[in-house]
């Protein structure tokens, strides 16, 4: 549990923090007008947490968004919740945050960027798809290990 803890505040301190607020900060000008939204996102997360522990406690059943929404309004609501969650939900983070790792790589050392062939945008793409095959096949193998054995 704490190791997938970590996985997920990491997730969101690489993809939300580092790669985002320095973008919003160049075209806001003030810090304080950003510190300012950080507070109302926090505060809009707050209510939603409050939000989701008040319906856990209502509909106890295992499934999370899916259980909520099949049994509040409809199964397909349910369904597609699910689908949402899995192409948007889940990939679109890992896509920035593989894009936010590449375009850090380029600053730091540009040469590795310098093919004669391609331009610096396209290698830049080329890495970021790199960076999540590579990771997939990592989380592939500690699963396979897992399953031989027996560890989950």
């Amino acid at each position: 549990m704490f190791s997938v803890t970590n996985i997920v505040i990491a997730n969101m301190i690489g993809a939300g923090i580092f790669t985002t607020s320095g973008l919003f900060m160049a075209d806001l000008g003030n810090p304080m007008l950003m510190l300012a939204l950080w507070v109302a996102g926090g505060i809009i997360a707050l209510a939603g947490a409050f939000c989701y522990g008040e319906i856990g406690a209502a509909i106890p059943d295992a499934g999370g968004e899916y259980a909520f929404l099949s049994r509040l309004y409809h199964p397909m609501l349910g369904f597609l919740s699910g689908w949402v969650s899995f192409i948007v939900g889940f990939s679109a983070p890992i896509a920035a945050s593989s894009i936010g790792f590449s375009e850090y790589l380029y600053r730091a050392s540009p040469d590795i960027f310098a093919w004669n062939f391609l331009e610096v945008d396209s290698v830049k793409k080329i890495f970021s798809i790199l960076i999540i095959t590579v990771f997939t096949g990592f989380i592939y193998k500690a699963w396979e290990l897992g399953r031989r054995f027996r560890i989950f």
